[in-house]
């Protein structure tokens, strides 16, 4: 059974503890250090679903993985649920950005997102600027984090009333990473940037799909052997 929503490969240690202040190789560390708590939340059995810390290898691991993935799916309802339980914002400051839904809204000083952890090998988002009366251009920085919060990726760019007005920026070897976004206006004030962002995975995590080739490959053989 193939998990439908998202997953992270971490380390058993990272299990244990995520650490707030391991953020100095973070071009968004304000953000992470006020997100560790809600990631805390959904670490542990998000982790299971990229079955970290099982090196899979044999029939033997392929198939505890594969059993471990299908047995965690259906926690998956439950995951989602604590990722989005506090509605569009949270009270520590950075709203939380679901896979593949639009969010929109205006900023006219600054806004922090933490999209949901990346299950596949590749990340694009999507944002828009739609409109407003700010002058300035609004600048986006884009980080894709490991579970200590260092960047693995990073980007940023402007947009602008005179353009560029949308971008968008696609990531490839981010599993198990956690895009944070940082929407800033060059010239706080009452004048604002209206937008429309939107993130979202393609793929699956790679021990996961490991598993499969390796099971695929052990039925290819044993059917060959019978005949």
């Amino acid at each position: 059974m193939k998990p439908s929503i998202f997953s992270i490969p971490i380390t058993l240690a990272a299990l244990i503890a995520l650490p707030a202040t391991a953020s100095a190789g973070s071009n968004c560390k304000s953000i992470w250090n006020k997100a560790t708590g809600k990631i805390e939340k959904v670490a542990g059995p998000v982790a299971k679903l990229v079955c970290a810390g099982i090196a899979v290898e044999t029939p033997a691991t392929a198939r505890q993985c594969l059993d471990l993935v299908e047995k965690t799916s259906k926690e998956v309802d439950k995951i989602v649920k604590s990722w989005n339980e506090d509605g569009d914002s949270w009270n520590i400051g950075p709203r939380p950005l679901p896979h593949d839904r639009y969010q929109t809204g205006a900023v006219s000083t600054e806004r922090q997102f933490v999209g949901q952890p990346v299950l596949g090998d590749t990340y694009s988002l999507t944002i828009e600027r739609t409109g407003g009366k700010a002058k300035k251009g609004l600048v986006v920085k884009v980080c894709m984090v490991d579970e200590n919060g260092y960047d693995v990726k990073y980007k940023s760019f402007t947009l602008s009333k005179d353009g560029p007005r949308k971008k968008t920026v696609t990531f490839r070897g981010v599993a198990g990473t956690y895009p944070l976004i940082h929407l800033n206006n060059q010239r706080w004030g009452t004048n604002a940037h209206k937008y429309t962002i939107k993130g979202g995975e393609s793929g699956e995590a790679p021990n996961v799909a490991k598993a499969r080739e390796i099971l695929a490959a052990t039925r290819s053989v044993t059917t060959k052997t019978r005949k």
